[in-house]
């Protein structure tokens, strides 16, 4: 199983002005708490990026690329070779790059440089799959998209889980980063609201599965010249729940409220909607 259907539900007005969306993301929160006037554009207007940063497109096309393994292992076909998967990757740039009105690159920095880091990322990743701790489990989807309701009067949630895994008693959702370098602990902790969306979300299939309980993980994934895979299972606690719930509620009563400033910053560089935004 690929992706899972989601029936569609009825757009949620706001005194018949802005059309809000059906649903929120853990990306559209992050969004709006980065920026509001981005998720504006983002979300409401969806107006056309102007460009396509070059960190993003490459992020889709590694996870495509890992998609390849993960099927393989669904079917019980043999691990794809690196080559394999580098074409996976050449194939979703091609096609992501292609359909960009720009890709944005950092500095020294370009598309045949980054599909060397890429070589080397998935041969580690790869070699990764194939210890015995990640071979054990067996998957139950990937790119699994779910929707469940966290709040009443706020709009279901969409996550998409990169890889869902059972081992016994363990329903492991893995969630793929790639990263310049290895996380410490601030950056675990940054993230770590959406891990705990994510078990949220899973409660319903741990029961439907007979799991006893939800092991949320990061595989980080980094671009050193000589990559490497951390494995990363953070614990949560009540109140991390209490905060994510407390943030997911001012954020749909402030999108509500069409609250949609700017927040110029740093963030403004690589932000698609950089012209629009300050001309």
């Amino acid at each position: 199983m690929n992706t899972t259907a989601i029936a569609a539900e009825p757009v949620a007005t706001c005194a018949g002005a802005a059309i809000l969306p059906d649903h929120l993301s853990w990306s559209g929160v992050q969004t709006y708490s980065q920026c509001p006037r981005k998720f504006h554009y983002r979300y409401i207007v969806q107006a056309p990026v102007e460009f396509v940063p070059a960190s993003l497109a490459f992020g889709g096309a590694f996870h495509r690329a890992a998609e390849r393994l993960h099927q393989a292992r669904i079917e019980g076909a043999p691990v794809p070779a690196a080559e394999a998967l580098l074409a996976g990757y050449d194939e979703a740039w091609a096609e992501d790059a292609g359909q960009a009105p720009e890709v944005q690159y950092a500095k020294e920095e370009d598309a045949l440089s980054l599909r060397g880091t890429a070589e080397r990322m998935l041969a580690a990743y790869r070699e990764h799959a194939l210890q015995p701790a990640s071979t054990g489990a067996q998957i139950i989807a990937i790119e699994h998209k779910h929707r469940f309701r966290l709040l009443t009067g706020v709009p279901p949630i969409e996550m998409r889980l990169d890889l869902l895994e059972l081992a016994g008693a363990d329903l492991i959702v893995t969630d793929i980063k790639t990263s310049r370098s290895r996380w410490n602990d601030t950056k675990v902790q940054e993230h770590l609201p959406q891990l705990v969306l994510y078990a949220h979300g899973l409660v319903p299939l741990l029961r439907d599965l007979g799991a006893e309980r939800i092991v949320p993980r990061f595989c980080i994934v980094t671009k050193a010249k000589k990559p490497a895979v951390q494995v990363l299972e953070p614990q949560a606690g009540h109140e991390d729940v209490d905060r994510l719930k407390r943030q997911v509620a001012e954020t749909w009563d402030a999108i509500t409220k069409e609250v949609f400033v700017q927040r110029e910053g740093w963030g403004c560089a690589q932000c698609p909607y950089r012209r629009r935004c300050l001309g």
